[in-house]
């Protein structure tokens, strides 16, 4: 399954306001979001385009210009994530809804899920793990098998960190779901 019906609920489109601007029929858009029908390389990004768009971010603190970011095919296709993705969520949370806390990237134990590692520094995700997190077509992460430390496996998450109390999950609202969690009423 890809993330085109993720991203599109995630910013809570209609297919037909997506269809329209991208001029593309409401029912290709149907085949493309359901996986019965494969986008070609220029759709991927044409539809990777459109939806940087949305995560234009206006000008902010220090920035003049607006901070434009385009989400990779990777990530449309939901085969990975990119620093580029991780960069464009992280801009996204942080100066559209900072009231949720800080955009992270967290690794847990595999058994009780607490937090082993967290990092909101995302040159830290390029050092320690190359920059890209590998998904499975089911839309979860490939655990992390750390081979510095006795080969520990633990799960990737993608958190909103207010505090230790108080973390917000998002990774299956920003990979993959049937249902958009409306967080603005918590």
């Amino acid at each position: 399954m890809n993330n085109l019906k993720t991203i599109r609920d995630f910013f809570n489109l209609s297919l037909t306001q997506v269809s329209e601007t991208i001029q593309m029929p409401k029912a290709t858009l149907i085949a493309f979001e359901d996986g019965t029908k494969v986008p070609d390389t220029d759709d991927w990004q044409r539809l990777a385009i459109f939806y940087a768009d949305h995560f234009q971010v206006s000008a902010v603190q220090d920035h003049v210009m607006p901070i434009h970011f385009r989400l990779s095919v990777d990530y449309l296709m939901n085969i990975g994530l990119t620093i580029n993705d991780l960069m464009a969520f992280k801009w996204y949370f942080e100066n559209t809804r900072s009231e949720l806390g800080d955009f992270s990237i967290t690794l847990n134990d595999v058994n009780d899920g607490h937090v082993e590692r967290r990092t909101t520094v995302l040159a830290d995700v390029i050092e320690q793990f190359a920059g890209y997190l590998l998904l499975n077509n089911d839309g979860t992460m490939n655990q992390f098998i750390d081979e510095n430390n006795d080969n520990h496996v633990s799960d990737w998450r993608l958190v909103l960190y207010k505090k230790d109390n108080l973390i917000i999950d998002v990774t299956d609202q920003l990979l993959y779901f049937d249902y958009l969690v409306n967080y603005s009423i918590m």
